[in-house]
């Protein structure tokens, strides 16, 4: 049959992370989940628009699905449902998002639910291997349980003759009674069953990582495989109008199938499409990994605008052109995303490669602690520059493998022939925590190992941007090769965090070696600190706790404190006294703020302390300390804690949840000193790192404009201007912020002021002013 031609009709911005589930409600509203822990309904408005008409909140973690569950004897307007990585099932009310419904009993995260037939029947599936049926009339009743898969349960669908069917990692198909007990097990994939669809009254399909689908008899024959992705399908949904079906996968694709042939394909600027559903008029609908859902119709009349397809379609080139790039020899676009990661191993020691943007990450296998292990980043020649090497996502002459210590794992360092060896010494220290002395060792190293001839010409002016390329470190020697000796200063700037060296070169000279320091693509923390002045005041206030009874011994005391070493032994009986110190008097809790903000760096303590048990209460109190009035000090290092909360996947995932307080309490923050200064854009920064393809960039945009108007130290500044330009490079809506920060007169006329300069605000200015 011939098919019209699908094309972009509307983008819905209001996701911050991967929208992993959408589907469809009464009334052609549409239902998205994400990882941000939300779900929301989009109200149709005029001819082809959305409007986010509700937001859906409640779980305390990633929202894997959704679906709409009709009016029933207990709920006669119906109820939104969803699921959980925390292991709940949650139902609203559909127009005011309150929660009238919870479920409890699976003991994983639950990846899908789905209404059953008959009135008031949900059913749903999860990664501990069985699926449920509940009977939401009578929420208190033991719901059926379907177990019987030796792996996760990705879909469980009810068939047209009354059994239900389910899909698991373990490559097969169950088809099950309503009592509970097994009919049979179909088997015929080779990789995990993602999705589930009812074909008709005697056939179902089923979508697979082996990159095919299946058509089934009800009673478990084959009918028909069908091919057409060129990776992972995750999800499958009937097309009224098409006698067949959707699909998408980890290709970026979605794909139109009708009589079994794949008759349309449509390409997203993106690697992962979790979800598609088809709309009654014949409209699809995508979740994908950008945080977005997008419409596409077959309807002229709702096609999107021809800039907005005009910029759609470049996406999706850019994206493809990207996708053959290959890092250590594995091309990016056959390699899955971290969502990979959310699925325990098999073995211990077991490897994974994961795209991580343009990098690519190794994870090991760690049985005994249940989670995957960074390993580091593989490397490998770029065959568009022969001769380079690839390291996080940047090219290098060398990256040179340095033993630092017996037993341990070589540590990289990246190196130019332009750049200066003592400079990228010097990054290489700060980068992995070393002590100063190591600096002129390292720089032989360097100058032996690359065969220069001859040193190269001075740095330009060019030195990291955030710490300065002669940052002060507590206790460590002047600094080798004629370089500027530390002054006191801020140590968690240094002393050159704000240098203008080689203010004698000409602008020419200056901007022709410019690096660019924007989009920033990594996040930045607060590593430095005195830890025994810290433990001495901990000592100090601990014997003001009170009554004696809560104060802790000296032994306790030296253990939280051993916490703030970088990569120091975890202790769950240490976390435990730590949360107890945060609970110390406000007057008192500083030391306990800073030794708090070192410990999260470390990945066991920040899977503690940002779990999600803890974790949630914990940030909001932080944001209690931002409020005005409070002591400075507090504030100040609560945003230290905040930034370096960013160190691992836990406390990043709770920050980006609670950023609209975090933004919320920025702005309402007034005569801030220098550090907080620094802090508060530091924040904003990872924060601009995280979100810039989000769609609320350009609210972000709006704290950081605020906070840069009223600052005043020169770091603190330079931070902002990154975390801004950051969102106006890679906003997937930069018009809207460019108007913004033309807008703001003040900021902008700054740029152009700061812009003459040879200094690194300068060279930020100049490159935000060539984007506008």
């Amino acid at each position: 049959m011939a098919v019209p031609d699908y094309k972009l009709s509307a983008v819905l911005y209001g996701h911050s992370l991967d929208v992993r589930c959408v589907a469809k409600t009464k009334e052609s509203c549409i239902l998205s989940a994400s990882r941000d822990r939300t779900a929301k309904l989009w109200h149709p408005e005029g001819v082809k628009d959305f409007i986010n008409a509700v937001t859906y909140k409640g779980h305390k973690n990633f929202v894997s699905c959704i679906c709409w569950l009709p009016p029933c004897e207990a709920f006669p307007d119906g109820i939104v449902v969803t699921g959980s990585n925390d292991n709940t099932i949650l139902g609203y009310n559909l127009q005011d998002g309150s929660i009238v419904l919870t479920l409890e009993g699976h003991e994983n995260a639950v990846c899908s639910v789905t209404p059953g037939s008959d009135s008031g029947i949900l059913l749903s599936s999860s990664w501990d291997s069985t699926a449920k049926v509940w009977n939401v009339n009578n929420p208190h009743a033991t719901p059926v349980t379907l177990k019987g898969h030796q792996a996760a349960v990705w879909a469980v669908v009810e068939l047209g003759n009354g059994t239900y069917a389910t899909a698991s990692a373990d490559k097969t198909i169950k088809l099950w009674k309503k009592d509970g007990s097994l009919i049979t097990t179909l088997a015929g994939h080779t990789d995990c069953v993602r999705g589930l669809a009812v074909a008709g009254p005697d056939s179902f399909l089923s979508c697979s990582n082996d990159a095919s689908i299946r058509l089934w008899a009800n009673k478990g024959e084959c009918l028909n495989t069908y091919y057409g992705h060129s990776n992972y399908i995750y999800s499958i949904s009937i097309h009224p109008g098409l006698n067949g079906w959707a699909t998408c996968g980890e290709d970026g694709s979605v794909r139109l199938w009708s009589a079994g042939d794949c008759v349309r394909e449509i390409r997203l600027p993106v690697h992962s499409v979790w979800s598609v559903a088809c709309m009654d008029n014949g409209d699809i609908v995508t979740g994908s990994s950008d945080g977005l859902v997008r419409v596409f119709t077959k309807d002229p009349a709702r096609y999107a605008d021809e800039a907005t397809l005009k910029q759609f379609e470049e996406d999706v080139e850019k994206l493809a052109a990207a996708s053959q790039q290959e890092i250590g020899g594995y091309k990016l676009s056959e390699l899955p995303g971290p969502e990979v990661l959310l699925e325990p191993g098999k073995t211990d020691g077991q490897t994974r490669l994961v795209r991580r943007g343009t990098n690519v990450k190794c994870y090991s296998w760690n049985a005994a602690a249940g989670s995957w292990d960074e390993v580091g980043d593989v490397m490998g020649a770029n065959p568009s520059t022969e001769g380079k090497t690839m390291f996080q996502g940047k090219e290098y002459d060398f990256v040179f493998s340095v033993d630092i210590k017996e037993g341990a794992p070589p540590l990289k360092l990246p190196f130019n022939k332009t750049e200066d060896p003592w400079v990228a010494a010097q990054a290489f220290i700060h980068k992995h925590d070393l002590p100063q002395v190591y600096l002129e060792q390292v720089a032989n190293f360097i100058i032996t190992n690359a065969k220069l001839d001859s040193l190269p010409a001075p740095s330009n002016g060019y030195f990291d941007p955030f710490t300065g390329s002669s940052r002060y470190v507590p206790g460590s020697e002047p600094l080798a090769a004629g370089l500027p000796a530390p002054a006191a200063a801020d140590p968690f700037t240094g002393a050159a965090a704000y240098s203008t060296a080689a203010a004698a070169q000409t602008q020419q000279t200056l901007q022709s070696n410019e690096k660019p320091l924007i989009p920033h693509d990594a996040y930045i923390r607060f590593d430095q600190a005195n830890l025994t002045a810290i433990h001495d005041k901990l000592k100090e206030f601990n014997s003001k706790v009170g009554d004696g009874l809560s104060a802790l011994t000296e032994q306790q005391l030296a253990d939280i404190v051993k916490l703030g070493e970088l990569n120091s032994t975890y202790n769950p009986e240490t976390i435990a006294l730590l949360k107890k110190t945060l609970e110390w008097p406000k007057e008192i809790l500083f030391p306990v703020l800073d030794v708090t903000r070192l410990a999260v760096r470390n990945k066991e303590v920040n899977g503690q302390i940002f779990d999600t048990t803890y974790g949630p209460d914990f940030v909001k109190y932080l944001l209690t300390l931002l409020a005005p009035g409070n002591i400075p000090a507090n504030q100040m290092l609560a945003m230290r804690v905040l930034v370096n909360a960013f160190s691992d996947l836990p406390g990043e995932m709770l920050v980006l949840a609670a950023r609209e307080s975090v933004a919320h309490c920025i702005i309402c923050l007034t005569q801030l000193s220098a550090n907080a200064q620094i802090a508060a854009a530091s924040l904003l920064l990872n924060l601009s790192v995280a979100l810039a393809q989000q769609s609320d960039s350009p609210d972000l945009a709006d704290c950081i404009l605020n906070l840069l108007s009223k600052i005043t130290d020169n770091e603190a500044y330079f931070r902002g201007l990154v975390g801004l330009g950051t969102l106006l490079a890679e906003a997937p809506n930069r018009l809207v912020i460019q108007t913004k920060i033309v807008s703001n007169t003040a900021v902008h006329n700054r740029l152009k002021r700061d812009s003459g300069d040879a200094n690194k605000v300068a060279v930020c200015s100049r490159q935000i002013l060539s984007l506008l």
